[in-house]
């Protein structure tokens, strides 16, 4: 098959951030999963080795604390109106998820995904929720930040402000996320085979969560800000030649049996 040298993050959206060159896109991910402060290290990784110890079985008081690994920015105030109640049907709504992955779902069942994604409440709509949501499911349920928000052409808020509003571009969005991961396929497998000469940790992570960064990654240089210029990933990629260890995540035991 064909490999196209580049790759299209919003089909149909014409104020998105549309195609960027599959280089460009291979040195960004190497450089996320390489930056010992990225979300690969803080949340990604932690993640992985969680997951395998049967943490994401169940949702307690303190699970919405994962999504400051990835700058969910939780307040008292949120984990105050995370109760009981509230877990409970989110809980109801992750079993009510097909088993396929987000690519291969009927539009009905990504209909489901949009509406556990819009979930939330006062504080924590879907920037914060989907942080957490995406461990539970990181096969289906994507990050929805600002940034992916900007990048499928929407103002920065577009996932968190107004109702009926935020419920279609995240609505929205889904299906776009789909396009991608059927559409373009082998430019997702080829950037990460490339990614994982450098990141072989990579291979844990889902398609969905490869496009998260891809997205997220390819949004943040476009910006410039102090410590930060634009292209920062897409640089620091191509100057580092050196294979990414990833650190030990595994849990320690208080009471070893």
């Amino acid at each position: 098959m064909r490999i196209a040298d580049h790759i299209d993050l919003s089909p149909g959206m014409p104020a998105g951030i549309g195609e960027q060159r599959l280089d460009d896109i291979v040195s960004r991910v190497r450089a996320y999963c390489g930056h010992p402060m990225s979300g690969w290290h803080t949340y990604d990784l932690p993640s992985f080795a969680a997951r395998r110890a049967g943490h994401f079985t169940h949702i307690a008081p303190w699970s919405l604390l994962w999504a400051d690994a990835l700058g969910g920015r939780i307040t008292p105030a949120n984990l105050a109106s995370f109760t009981q109640e509230y877990r409970s049907y989110l809980a109801e709504q992750i079993r009510d998820l097909p088993s396929q992955d987000l690519k291969s779902m009927e539009d009905s069942d990504v209909e489901k995904v949009a509406l556990l994604c819009r979930t939330g409440f006062a504080g924590a709509w879907a920037p914060k929720m989907t942080k957490l949501l995406a461990l539970y499911r990181p096969d289906v349920i994507p990050v929805l930040d600002g940034h992916v928000a900007v990048a499928m052409g929407f103002e920065r808020t577009a996932f968190s402000a107004g109702r009926q509003p935020r419920w279609e571009k995240i609505r929205r969005t889904l299906f776009i996320l789909q396009r991608i991961l059927k559409d373009q396929a082998a430019e997702l497998t080829h950037i990460r085979e490339k990614a994982l000469e450098m990141s072989p940790d990579l291979g844990e992570a889902t398609d969905v969560r490869l496009l998260d960064i891809i997205l997220w990654t390819s949004q943040d240089d476009r910006l410039s800000r102090s410590g930060s210029p634009a292209n920062y990933w897409r640089d620091r990629g191509n100057e580092s030649a050196e294979v990414s260890r990833a650190p030990r995540m595994d849990p320690v035991a208080v009471y070893p049996s």
